[in-house]
């Protein structure tokens, strides 16, 4: 008599990120936080809020680019709090306000380059990683257009793929409707999904809800702080 077949269960992933009281003080009060978090690999997800309410801040803190923040967090097993410098290298940053974002005046082209020094980026696969994205995203522009001639859609095209020459398991960035329609917006959310199906981790932020996909995952700021 055959035994009976029972299901295996199927094995649960662990969170790319985990964030566990997570809290950020500023000089007029609470920046963020304090706040926990569990974020899966492999996601699209819209960080939305009005301004001033610690978008910016929490996507450098996920990076293990903002000093000064408590509480625990993890990323990719990494303790993003005692060991920020782990982090910084195994995340990226697209666009972060006025803190990181390409050059008007260069090139896609000398955008690569340096972005690949900056990253210490493997030089061979730089421009196969850039270009893979680009078109992923719906980017054509040629190599030569200086960065500041590109639409404001196409800016945010160029700023993730600029941030995939060295692959990375999370990719920020900031103000994805900065200067957008909601139908731009719509097409670069759903060429972000289309990169978080590669296994990456797209967080950007926004105040414009209406355009996010059902199939984004919305962390309501506002809520947050609550």
């Amino acid at each position: 008599m055959d035994e009976p077949q029972h299901a295996q269960p199927t094995p649960v992933e662990e969170p790319l990120a985990t964030a566990r009281g997570l809290s950020l003080q500023g000089p007029k009060g609470p920046v963020f936080g304090p706040l926990d978090l569990d974020l899966p690999r492999g996601a699209a997800i819209a960080l939305a809020g009005k301004a001033g309410s610690g978008k910016s801040a929490l996507l450098l803190a996920l990076t293990g680019r903002m000093r000064g923040v408590t509480g625990e967090l993890s990323v990719d097993g990494h303790d993003a709090i005692r060991h920020s410098r782990q982090v910084r290298k195994i995340t990226s940053v697209a666009r972060i306000d006025d803190l990181v974002e390409p050059e008007d005046s260069l090139s896609l082209e000398d955008c690569i380059t340096e972005r690949t020094l900056a990253d210490a980026a493997p030089a061979r696969a730089r421009l196969a990683n850039y270009l893979h994205v680009a078109l992923l995203l719906g980017l054509d522009e040629p190599r030569s257009t200086a960065y500041g001639q590109l639409s404001p859609s196409d800016q945010v095209r160029a700023a993730v793929a600029l941030a995939s020459i060295r692959p990375a398991p999370m990719i920020v960035l900031d103000d994805i409707d900065r200067e957008t329609t909601l139908a731009e917006q719509e097409i670069l959310w759903n060429g972000l999904v289309k990169l978080a199906a590669e296994g990456v981790t797209v967080i950007a932020s926004t105040s414009e809800r209406a355009a996010v996909p059902l199939e984004v995952t919305t962390i309501e700021m506002e809520a947050l702080h609550a």
